[in-house]
């Protein structure tokens, strides 16, 4: 990608002072002075404007531990933030894109990226990649309700895929889904009988939220990303 281009994408200024930038020697590329914006960029290439440092990423893969109270929107709604203010501090703020939407009051794992051509693949039905949640019920689950959830329930006009649920204590689980409908876990409780209380992203595939702190983020390791470009 050319440099004129990618620092325009991501926001460091209006192409106009951006070419001012060039033709005033302020941008350094792997410490040499750069003076034409259409120098064109190679991943990992170190980019130094008026003392900042910006490493080049053709893709970016970040994961964000999403709180409460924050919408998976790149613009705030009513009275709620969008979860790019958690990521503000960052310069692929302006590029990255969401796989996979949480509600404002569901918790954990936002996988965010710039790679058009992977969300596509991602969220796809027919790729079966399942989403692991934490779900607080308020009610009891019986085993009976378990093993429901494990065969699929109905849902509005569809029965949901068989799901995967490890029973962590009388009214809590872990529920694996492949599926990702409007709401599906808080309807799959309410088919039989009971109501979500707290739920919580913990992974998508391989990708796990693990330690990460709520409304912390980080940047996929190799071993993630070389996951994620398999598909």
């Amino acid at each position: 990608m050319r440099v004129d281009k990618y620092l325009s994408n991501i926001g460091i200024a209006s192409r106009k002072d951006i070419a001012y930038f060039f033709k005033q020697g302020l941008i350094y590329i792997n410490g040499n002075m750069c003076l034409k914006g259409d120098f064109k960029l190679k991943n990992n290439d170190e980019i130094e404007i008026d003392g900042k440092k910006i490493i080049y990423k053709e893709n970016i893969y970040m994961i964000l531990n999403k709180p409460v109270n924050y919408v998976s929107s790149n613009k705030d709604e009513s009275s709620y933030l969008s979860y790019k203010h958690l990521i503000s501090d960052t310069y692929y703020i302006e590029i990255v894109e969401i796989v996979g939407r949480l509600d404002v009051d569901t918790t954990g794992l936002l996988l965010l990226t710039n790679n058009g051509k992977l969300i596509h693949k991602l969220i796809h039905p027919k790729k079966d990649i399942f989403k692991k949640y934490y779900v607080k019920a308020k009610e009891i689950l019986s085993e009976d309700d378990i093993k429901k959830l494990e065969s699929g329930v109905k849902i509005d006009d569809f029965i949901t895929k068989p799901a995967l649920v490890k029973r962590l204590s009388e009214n809590e689980i872990e529920l694996s889904i492949s599926e990702g409908k409007f709401h599906q876990i808080k309807k799959m409780l309410l088919s039989i009988n009971n109501e979500v209380v707290k739920l919580h992203r913990l992974s998508i595939g391989e990708i796990q939220l693990g330690d990460l702190e709520i409304g912390k983020y980080r940047f996929l390791n190799q071993n993630e990303i070389n996951y994620l470009e398999k598909f």
